[in-house]
């Protein structure tokens, strides 16, 4: 199994100062690690800071760790020019990163359709925007991708369903294997109807709950409620899920830890589970 990181599990201590993107580079390095994916939580910084970009893509192969993935937001709802532009240039700040892969939201998180007449109209929108980024993926050899995430472009159906929709050789899936509970599908069928469209796999843990023990729950369409953990403490068949996405050794599966545990520890303890859980 090729894994790895996503800078995401390092957000807050990125956040606050104590790491920048050469220390986590630096830190996956020294880890059981092959790679790493970036995260642009932090918005437009890439875009406005090439120096950054350069240098970090420059350290990645001094220190051994490849940049598999970039992972930005986005809003392809009206398929508006001007955003379909900014991730034009994302995908610009990807390939100086070097990485083969860019992953890009269509909605904001949270946004979930009011009924079926708006969720058609929007997809046609949706289809329209990716098709044109994935255009231009194209011409830099990049894959680009769609993840199951947030409560809108989530589930297996919907995420097949646009795939095929936008039609393009290099227009793939990046395969959360937690993120289908969100909208109540079972992590085993996101996985099963995913994995053939993925270019890449994001691992996670949950615990899940019917009723929410306290704050920081995730209420989900099912009715659960959902709180991140370090992988291999949770709820999740990551043994089950690590078998299936281990039929398609070539994907690069990155570790997103969004848990309350404290990072880094929790970092290490989820790769050395999810290692003995694959039996490397």
């Amino acid at each position: 199994m090729k894994l790895g990181v996503s800078t995401y599990c390092f957000r807050k201590l990125m956040a606050s100062g104590e790491m920048d993107l050469i220390a986590v580079l630096d830190w996956v390095a020294a880890s059981p690690a092959g790679h790493i994916e970036i995260a642009a939580v932090d918005g437009d910084y890439y875009l406005e800071h090439e120096e950054v970009v350069r240098k970090a893509a420059v350290h990645a192969t001094d220190v051994g760790v490849p940049i598999v993935n970039y992972l930005v937001g986005g809003d392809l709802r009206t398929a508006d020019g001007e955003e379909i532009d900014k991730l034009r240039r994302q995908l610009d700040v990807a390939h100086r990163f070097g990485a083969g892969i860019f992953r890009h939201d269509v909605a904001p998180w949270a946004w979930r359709e009011q009924d079926q007449a708006e969720f058609e109209s929007t997809f046609g929108q949706v289809v329209i925007g990716c098709q044109a980024v994935a255009d231009h993926a194209a011409e830099l050899g990049i894959v680009s991708t769609i993840e199951n995430h947030g409560f809108f472009m989530n589930g297996s159906e919907r995420l097949t369903r646009l795939v095929h929709a936008v039609d393009r050789p290099n227009f793939r899936v990046t395969l959360d294997l937690g993120n289908g509970l969100c909208v109540g599908e079972v992590p085993g069928r996101t996985a099963a109807g995913l994995i053939d469209l993925a270019a890449s796999v994001g691992v996670k843990d949950f615990h899940i709950r019917r009723t929410a023990p306290g704050d920081g729950w995730l209420k989900t369409l099912a009715g659960d409620y959902l709180l991140g953990t370090i992988s291999g403490h949770g709820d999740l068949d990551l043994p089950g899920l690590l078998a299936l996405v281990g039929t398609k050794p070539d994907l690069p599966v990155s570790l997103e830890f969004e848990g309350l545990e404290a990072v880094p520890q929790a970092i290490e303890r989820s790769l050395t589970n999810i290692l003995g859980l694959v039996g490397a």
